[in-house]
């Protein structure tokens, strides 16, 4: 089940829906799919995931790097980052790109606090720390980090195979730089099949915010000078930050509903989702999708 927050004019409501396949009619009509010039996607559980759970990931350096004062567990550890990365996304938004510092930096200070919350009696050398942290951010910039989606690349290869496609791609994501300058040139050069690269740490603005929106849009005009906001798609794994999101904005949207992938974990679970035109539960239900490889359905039949 997945719980998705809807704000209105009277108090935050939630609505539960139950996550079925059954339950969605997820298309776009073929007047919308027939507009659609440019696909918008974000990275992290909707393109990629993490190979392994990211707290397995962070416990194997804590092995690694011989913190055995004592070695913090993988539950006190998943406390630790769910504390952790909230504080810091919340006090320096946009991985640093707020505050006006690096990438690195912000995950420096993130895992340290981490460990804090992970083990507050516990206090760790700065060369304990530095040995772990380095092998954290090693992992998390190398093949061994991260993995294309199966449904990702069906979609990709579909695109790139139909003749009369000419789709523009290109991304928009609350992510670090690095994923648009490292991670995805090495999974098999991903980005080899985008256009334009809309990232948080670099726009200091994240989804669902307009300005974030904004710089995409002017992006996928540069190559698409004519191109109108609601000839753009946009597809997410957040309720609030993807749909609402590029809703409000004018881009078209799909809720990319990931809750029955093992592979994919949401940590943003605080950002309040914002209004748009005709915004109702029937709206979020006819446009959800489960699967990638129903996007490239929709696109392409629309198109023969």
């Amino acid at each position: 089940m997945t719980i998705y927050r809807f704000q209105t004019c009277c108090p935050i409501i939630l609505f539960l829906i139950v996550v079925c396949q059954r339950t969605f009619v997820s298309s776009l009509s073929p007047s919308s799919a027939n507009k659609i010039r440019a696909i918008s996607l974000d990275v992290t559980g909707t393109l990629l995931a993490t190979k392994e759970p990211v707290l397995k990931s962070y416990h194997d350096a804590a092995i690694w790097a011989k913190l055995f004062n004592p070695t913090p567990t993988q539950a006190e550890l998943k406390q630790g980052f769910k504390l952790a990365f909230k504080e810091r996304c919340i006090e320096s938004p946009c991985f640093g790109g707020v505050e006006g510092i690096s990438g690195r930096d912000w995950w420096r200070e993130t895992v340290s606090r981490v460990l804090y919350h992970a083990k507050p009696d516990v206090v760790y050398t700065d060369e304990e720390f530095d040995r772990y942290f380095r092998r954290v951010y090693q992992h998390f910039g190398s093949q061994s980090g991260y993995m294309v989606l199966e449904d990702a690349t069906s979609l990709l290869t579909s695109l790139q195979d139909a003749s009369s496609s000419d789709l523009l791609l290109g991304i928009t994501s609350n992510t670090p730089t690095r994923h648009m300058e490292s991670v995805l040139p090495m999974l098999d050069n991903l980005h080899d099949h985008f256009s334009w690269f809309t990232c948080s740490q670099d726009v200091k603005y994240e989804k669902p915010s307009v300005e974030i929106f904004e710089a995409s849009y002017q992006q996928a005009k540069f190559w698409i000078p004519n191109l109108q906001k609601d000839e753009i798609l946009h597809i997410g794994d957040s309720y609030a930050c993807d749909y609402c999101g590029a809703k409000r904005f004018g881009f078209q949207a799909l809720m990319l509903d990931r809750s029955d992938n093992p592979s994919v974990t949401a940590y943003v679970d605080w950002v309040d989702a914002p209004d748009y035109e005709g915004k109702s539960l029937e709206d979020v239900r006819e446009n959800t999708i489960t699967s990638l490889e129903e996007v490239a359905a929709m696109l392409l039949g629309a198109n023969n």
